[in-house]
């Protein structure tokens, strides 16, 4: 997560009834699950529309797995909350600022997040706090996606999600997914090599690489015979520390990716 303001951009204007709904974007993520995986499979706890009904305002939380995992995730969410009549519900999402840095990945920052910057945390919550039916949606792993085993999940880089859902009284909705594990490519990098590199590279390349060994680049999607995901609600418990509820967040996530594992055997 990352949460930074540039002033060249006006946020001030936006008005939550402007932003699109999550059914304006059903038609691109549909046509997007269809092209990236020939199958699907669901499972919520409780049922997806309990949760719905129950919720009107959420903090989705997914897993990243590969680097370019963020992509079909919340498609396939998103084509089981339309097709239970969530579409009238707004979608928001917190996006690095890598992506609106990029011409032609800031136009897709922009269309995803519906903000035309980085917002900060503060404007962040303001702008969650508005929204009266809606769903936030964090990646809270971030770019530690790309130091680990896709098949697992890496460190959060942020506790911050947890203040957010503290601050406004929100639920996470915890997602985890399966198949899209080989969209990515690990390479092991001996330390002694590591040493070796330029001292640009390796401030670029951080000190997960340094820690763990590992880059994980993204490949060419391949489509996947089955993409799975596995959804639970979870409430923060206000007597925890943020550091505290965000590692029972990622054990509890732990586990899901376990049941889910079971599930499809």
């Amino acid at each position: 997560m990352a949460f930074t303001v540039e002033k060249s951009d006006s946020f001030e204007n936006i008005r939550p009834e402007n932003l699109r709904k999550l059914s304006g974007y059903e038609t691109l993520t549909n046509k997007v699950l269809s092209l990236v995986a020939k199958d699907t499979r669901f499972f919520s706890e409780p049922k997806l529309d309990l949760i719905l009904s129950e919720h009107p305002r959420m903090i989705v939380i997914f897993n990243h797995s590969s680097p370019l995992s963020w992509i079909p995730a919340p498609c396939l969410l998103a084509s089981h909350i339309n097709a239970r009549g969530g579409g009238g519900r707004t979608p928001i999402a917190v996006m690095d600022r890598f992506f609106f840095k990029v011409p032609g990945l800031r136009q897709v920052a922009r269309y995803i997040t519906q903000s035309p910057r980085p917002l900060s945390f503060d404007e962040l919550v303001g702008h969650f706090e508005k929204l009266k039916t809606a769903d936030l949606v964090l990646f809270p792993e971030g770019s530690n996606a790309f130091f680990g085993e896709p098949s697992e999940i890496q460190p959060f880089r942020s506790t911050r999600f947890v203040e957010i859902a503290m601050r406004t009284k929100t639920p996470l909705l915890l997602c985890v997914h399966r198949g899209s594990e080989n969209w990515a490519k690990t390479i092991r990098i001996d330390q002694s090599r590591l040493r070796r590199l330029p001292k640009f590279f390796g401030k670029l390349l951080g000190r997960r690489l340094k820690a763990g060994g590992m880059l994980t680049l993204p490949v060419f999607p391949k489509r996947m015979p089955i993409f799975a995901m596995r959804c639970e609600i979870f409430r923060p418990d206000k007597s925890a520390s943020l550091q505290g509820q965000a590692e029972k967040v990622h054990e509890r996530m732990r586990l899901m990716l376990a049941h889910l594992d079971r599930d499809l055997t």
